[in-house]
């Protein structure tokens, strides 16, 4: 993770933000499509100081049939990842939960935090991950 600026007198740091979202992939994700994704967004949020999580729901082939996230970072940093994901075209957002400022990170170290569930614990888990 990138090391923050140092404090200006007179100048409080920006608030920590976050949001949450869930989405539905609009082509089959190979276990390699998948580490290509979380590869790509691990070294984004690291260059942008962005932490967070992925939950996946597989079926029992193997294929991602849904994804929830939890982010957290800088409001204009959150708002420039949020473009990236809706630019992607192997998914579509569903519901979108801007959360907005936080009062700390639940992933501090995590520039993507990675979980795959089964479809009886996916629902849990996706709702405890967009419930600040």
């Amino acid at each position: 993770m990138p090391t923050p600026p140092p404090d200006v007198v007179g100048l409080d740091p920006e608030p920590l933000h976050a949001l949450a979202y869930v989405s539905t992939p609009t082509e089959p994700f190979s276990d390699r499509d998948l580490s290509d994704l979380l590869l790509s967004a691990r070294s984004w949020n690291a260059a942008h100081g962005v932490t967070g999580k992925l939950l996946v729901l597989e079926d029992d082939a193997g294929h991602v049939v849904q994804f929830a996230q939890w982010l957290e970072g800088a409001p204009d940093v959150l708002a420039a990842c949020l473009d990236r994901i809706h630019a992607d075209p192997r998914h579509q957002l569903g519901d979108v939960r801007e959360h907005g400022a936080v009062g700390g990170r639940r992933f501090p170290g995590w520039d993507m935090a990675f979980e795959s569930a089964t479809d009886v614990a996916f629902g849990a888990r996706a709702q405890a991950l967009q419930t600040p």
